[in-house]
Order: C-alpha cells, then structure tokens, then sequence
C-alpha cells in the first residue's frame, strides 16, 4: 500500500500535462484547478479517495450550470441526453440548489492508474465540459430546443479548427510546491483525438 496511487502522482501527472495548479488539499488528497472557457470560468477537481480496500480516482467539474424551475424538463432532458452520448462521465443534478456538475469516479485495479490512462480520463472530462459548458444557458435563456441546443454546442465546438478548449486561468500559488507546478499550455491533440473517436463510435 506504500506505493499506493495518491496525490503526489496527481501533482506529478498534472505536471506532466502541463497544467496550473489552483489549489492543494493535501490532507483530504484534492487538488483543485481552475479554467476560463468562452462561456466563463469553471473549475475541476482531482482527488483520491480510500473507501474500504478500493481506492478510487476522483474527477469532478463542479457549477458547470444551475437548473431552476424554468424549462426544468427540457433541462433534465438535455443532461441525460448528454449522458448517453458521452464515453465517459456523467452530469449530475443537486436537487436542493440546482447545481450541475460533470464527474467521474475511476476504481484504481492495483491501487494505481498509468499517465496515459489519467490524461484519456482527465481529457475527456475537459472536452465534455467545453462541448455542453453552454448547454443549460442555451435552453433557458437562448429558448432553443433541447435537439437544437446540443447540435449548437456539437457544432460550435467541432467547428473550430484547432480546439483550443481552455486556458488555464492565473494560478494562486501559496506554497513552494504549487509554484513549481504553474506551468504552460495544455497540450492534448493527441488524447482528443483519441476521446473524439470514443464519441464517434457512441453515435454509431
């Protein structure tokens, strides 16, 4: 259990990518960073967590949207409609405030993950929230159909030439160790690539 997959392999990975980190939890193994898209901020989360004999890989994009009264079914319609077509997360409903949030929780077989698996997992959370960021917003304040609301967030993402998806936002450094992790650009050409392709086999 020593050798245990934990937040040093988060930090590490995520360096790797490199990714700005925001925040470190290091007592509950979080590590929080924080993006801006062209429909504004929004922010993810890298945690492990111990249940038992199972160690588990956290990836939570929280606040991506909130869901009120208004066109409510048409907003609940949209999310399981998203839910079916992507590979790998899934949204999720606070039915106290509304909150939606994209997550994902990967069982770590051998308690570890590979890079390569961490950036196909991580990435594809990414792509997923900068495809349907704008989703909720369109149906409630756009009064597009729930149809026509995803073929909007589809296409104006796969329309741009060279998917930039986000940038990271200005870390907060406030320590040593997250100082040494502010780092350039994502780079992932690569793993969407591979993440499109996952998608493009749902749809078929």
């Amino acid at each position: 259990m020593a050798h245990s997959f934990g937040l040093s392999h988060v930090l590490e990975y995520l360096a790797h990518m490199n990714l700005k980190v925001a925040h470190v939890n290091r007592e509950h193994e979080i590590v929080e960073l924080a993006f801006h898209s062209d429909h504004g901020q929004w922010r993810m989360i890298v945690g492990v967590q111990q249940s038992g004999d199972v160690r588990k890989l956290l990836l939570i994009a929280p606040h991506i949207s909130t869901v009120t009264n208004k066109k409510r079914l048409e907003c609940l319609e949209a999310l399981m409609a998203v839910n079916y077509r992507i590979a790998l997360g899934k949204f999720g409903l606070d039915l106290e405030d509304g909150e939606v949030r994209l997550e994902e929780t990967i069982p770590l077989a051998s308690h570890t993950i590979t890079f390569e698996q961490f950036q196909l997992a991580f990435s594809s959370i990414l792509q997923t929230v900068s495809m349907y960021h704008g989703l909720i917003p369109r149906i409630i304040y756009g009064n597009l159909s729930v149809q026509d609301a995803l073929q909007a967030c589809e296409q104006e993402y796969y329309q741009k030439q060279q998917p930039q998806l986000i940038e990271p936002s200005p870390a907060e450094p406030s320590t040593p160790a997250t100082r040494t992790e502010r780092l350039s650009e994502l780079d992932v050409n690569d793993v969407l690539a591979e993440v499109t392709r996952l998608f493009e086999e749902r749809h078929d």
